[in-house]
């Protein structure tokens, strides 16, 4: 017989558990079904660096002191456009960098201790099951050992990734758009950064963008996305074409002078991905539900959003034993309201093409202007809607400043 339970969530990566805990402790009964059965499982291509749009989120969590205490830094940011120069993102407002060897392993073990919570890892999810009505009323899943296992729920989520396979048995199709660069990224101890304190440099220069970020443990990642164009430079000697990726730039790190101590990790297709954020019986979170351009840093951070945005609008209706449909679809718009138009943006942008006028004139800005510095910050951290953080007054402003200075 299957087990039962409020919300049965497929991933148990930064999205699911971080949703489980926060239904878990407003009194929901969940269960995690996670496809590692390591539980020191982690995703090992991030940029790690965490915008500060998921800093409350983490705080909600009760997490930072953790963190911190395991190494994180609060991040901030020094960034170098062409014909504009360089500007720092303001530090009052910061995210965490911290390797995901530690989040993630982090976020299960307190969904796993939350009162509720059950997560079950080993198991890989084969189907998705429907009640007489047609909507989605449980999942289907087998460990290694061949075991099968059974949850009904009141609502499956899909904290699956990109590719969801709870999505595709949903019958809930992504949105692509491709996209046209690719990355690198490696780790190096011992990089030292022409920043002030903890902050990262990023070198945004069109087509091509570059950074380095430090990190727990005195480690800093450094990577590149790189027009694909350009991939034919990686074909002989991928090593010496990430390092050629940094020379002339300025405030270059010396990577002589520092030790790589991770493979050189590539992604040669990073595709934008769009779904619907709920239907009825079912919802996404993370990437299941937007998968953006990771130049952005901003996949832990939309995970966290995300998830506390459906924890707040269904909890209510499934303690309360109510239709939550109606909390589903709720979530669903605010899901579209605070990313759509970020993901578009994101998604234009990672078509591979130069910088447009309207984000030369920002960046230009940005240099000579704290309060646009402060706008791009809000961008940069998703804050709210693109149309809030970024309104058509400040664009206006840093037309002015740009131009008159």
């Amino acid at each position: 017989m299957p087990d039962t339970t409020d919300v049965v969530i497929a991933g148990g990566s930064v999205a699911g558990t971080a949703l489980a805990t926060l239904l878990g402790r407003q009194g929901v009964r969940v269960t995690v079904l996670e496809k590692s059965p390591k539980p020191e499982h982690y995703k090992v291509t991030c940029t790690h660096f965490i915008q500060a749009g998921a800093t409350p989120v983490f705080e909600r969590l009760g997490l930072t002191a953790t963190m911190e205490n395991a190494g994180a830094i609060r991040n901030g940011l020094d960034l170098f456009t062409p014909g504009g120069g360089w500007y720092s993102m303001p530090d009052d407002a910061h995210g965490y960098s911290l390797r995901r060897e530690k989040l993630d392993p982090m976020l299960r073990e307190l969904a796993a201790r939350t009162p509720n919570v059950e997560v079950r890892q080993g198991v890989t999810v084969t189907a998705l099951t429907r009640d007489a009505a047609g909507r989605p009323s449980g999942l289907r899943g087998r460990t290694p050992a061949g075991e099968e296992v059974a949850v009904d729920a009141r609502v499956v989520v899909g904290a699956d990734g990109r590719g969801s396979a709870v999505a595709r048995m949903a019958g809930v199709p992504g949105r692509v758009q491709p996209h046209n660069r690719f990355g690198y990224m490696a780790y190096y101890e011992g990089l030292e950064l022409d920043a002030p304190g903890d902050h990262g440099l990023m070198w945004f220069l069109g087509r091509d963008i570059m950074y380095c970020f430090p990190n727990d443990d005195g480690l800093t990642i450094a990577a590149v996305f790189l027009h694909k164009d350009r991939l034919p430079e990686f074909r002989d000697n991928k090593e010496a074409a990430f390092l050629a990726a940094f020379d002339g730039l300025d405030r270059a790190p010396d990577f002589g002078a520092a030790r790589r101590t991770s493979a050189l990790i590539g992604k040669l297709d990073m595709p934008n991905v769009r779904r619907p954020a709920a239907r009825p019986g079912v919802a996404f979170v993370g990437d299941a539900a937007q998968a953006s351009d990771p130049v952005w840093g901003v996949g832990v951070g939309f995970a966290l959003q995300s998830a506390g945005w459906l924890a707040d609008e269904l909890a209510g209706a499934l303690t309360a034993g109510t239709d939550p449909d109606a909390a589903l679809e709720r979530y669903r718009r605010t899901h579209r309201r605070q990313l759509a138009l970020h993901h578009l943006q994101m998604s234009d942008f990672a078509t591979g093409r130069d910088l447009n006028a309207v984000e030369r004139v920002m960046h230009r800005a940005a240099t000579r202007d704290p309060r646009t510095a402060r706008v791009m910050a809000d961008v940069a951290a998703r804050n709210g809607p693109l149309e809030r953080v970024m309104p058509a007054r400040a664009i206006a402003r840093a037309a002015r400043v740009a131009v008159l200075g």
